[in-house]
């Protein structure tokens, strides 16, 4: 039994099974006719209409250049070499079966500031979610990417943590590609910093390959939890296995969607270079992050910095002022109160107050610890920890939490 769709969906759905991303001659001839026009030209096989080659090659002309302009009979013998495997219909079930779904470019969800990448848009999008509501009011100025390196280093880690926490308790959506290293600090960080009132996503991983099937495996875990209160997003079918060249072509994606780069940790031949080159060439604002003159690991972001292609950072506050975000003001003194009477649950939810009665006895755990030692799910821990944090009364150092006794000195804070 399927489910009901769209026309426009199983039109577009079936053009995504038969034609790679970033083609410029489908998107060239998607402005020459609609999608089931193209869909019923390419089920003709050995027909080319007359003129419409003509037609293509101006468009082509206009907005396109190297390997990705074909002609259009290169260009439909290519994709008519997959019509005995293209199977949309199962896609499209496949995906409605694991809380996702299909967006198109006439949904009013659509990322519209995908559409800046012309010829090399995407067809479609499909995403994976338990929180579908949020699709519609998902804000593209309060979109942040986060990339680096695979392979980072502990510095690399707790700067990407830091950064990207600080910049989602603000309200900013943190978007990146589901790696390993830089990519997975920036989603646990994000997830860290949850609130499940605001009206936007903690964090989108943008995937190379299918929805259906998140890659790394050894991210599946943080990749469900995406999926729970976050947005799991790719331009490939489900089923397609991830490629090099699809992790190139998906980085467009990242850099377009966001209205500022962050690279905090890379190496010389990252690929979170070619991520902040599609973002210098779509005007986005690209910053990086200094790391040691002797790590391989900062030779790329210090390779974008000697060029002028990114602006240094080394705080979210910097990254802010960037983006023409003020500083958060001061907030109001706390009322006096009688030390001798108060106690440090005092004015704090059941919740809270379990976790932070848990942290008096094992201090420095991971969110996952704090959970499982107070008996409060997963999200509602990451929500209680935002909000002690927020009260002074806890902190992060990286991925663990403390308390904050009532007189020290905050870790952050320490000075050697």
């Amino acid at each position: 039994m399927h489910c009901s769709y769209t026309p426009e969906q199983l039109c577009l759905a079936e053009l995504n099974t038969l034609i790679e991303p970033n083609d410029y001659a489908c998107n060239g001839l998607l402005q020459l006719m609609s999608p089931a026009e193209l869909v019923r030209l390419i089920r003709r096989e050995d027909h080319v209409p007359g003129g419409l080659a003509a037609a293509l090659a101006e468009v082509l002309g206009q907005g396109a250049s190297g390997s990705r302009t074909m002609s259009l009979p290169v260009a439909l013998t290519r994709w008519r070499k997959r019509l005995g495997f293209s199977n949309p219909l199962d896609a499209l079930d496949r995906i409605s079966a694991l809380n996702g779904g299909l967006l198109t470019p006439t949904d009013a969800a659509w990322p519209a500031q995908l559409d800046e990448l012309g010829l090399g848009k995407p067809l479609c999008l499909w995403w994976r979610t338990r929180r579908p509501q949020l699709l519609a009011v998902q804000e593209a100025q309060r979109c942040i990417s986060i990339v680096g390196s695979r392979d980072s280093s502990d510095y690399g880690h707790q700067i990407t943590y830091e950064l990207a926490r600080k910049l989602a308790l603000r309200g900013f959506t943190i978007v990146s590609g589901g790696a390993y290293g830089i990519d997975a600090s920036a989603h646990r960080a994000a997830l860290s910093a949850v609130d499940l009132e605001a009206p936007s996503y903690p964090t989108i991983t943008i995937l190379a390959g299918g929805a259906d099937k998140p890659y790394p495996a050894g991210n599946e875990t943080l990749l469900g939890q995406i999926i729970d209160t976050g947005l799991l997003l790719s331009e490939v079918p489900p089923g397609t296995a991830p490629t090099r060249f699809r992790f190139l072509n998906r980085n467009r994606l990242i850099a377009a969607i966001s209205r500022l780069t962050l690279v905090t940790e890379a190496r010389h031949r990252s690929g979170a270079l070619n991520t902040a080159s599609h973002a210098v060439d779509l005007g986005r604002d690209v910053a990086a992050v200094p790391g040691s003159v002797y790590s391989p690991n900062s030779a790329g972001t210090h390779r974008l910095l000697a060029a002028g292609t990114a602006a240094l950072v080394t705080s979210a506050a910097d990254v802010l002022e960037l983006i023409g975000v003020p500083s958060e003001p001061t907030p109001p003194a706390p009322e006096t109160v009688d030390v001798q009477d108060a106690r440090p649950t005092d004015g704090l939810s059941k919740p809270q107050s379990m976790i932070y009665d848990v942290m008096n006895f094992v201090q420095g755990n991971v969110p996952d610890e704090i959970s499982a030692l107070s008996g409060i799910p997963i999200l509602d821990t990451l929500r209680a920890l935002s909000a002690l944090e927020r009260l002074g009364k806890v902190e992060s150092n990286g991925a663990r939490w403390r308390l904050v006794r009532r007189g020290s000195v905050s870790a952050k804070n320490a000075v050697n």
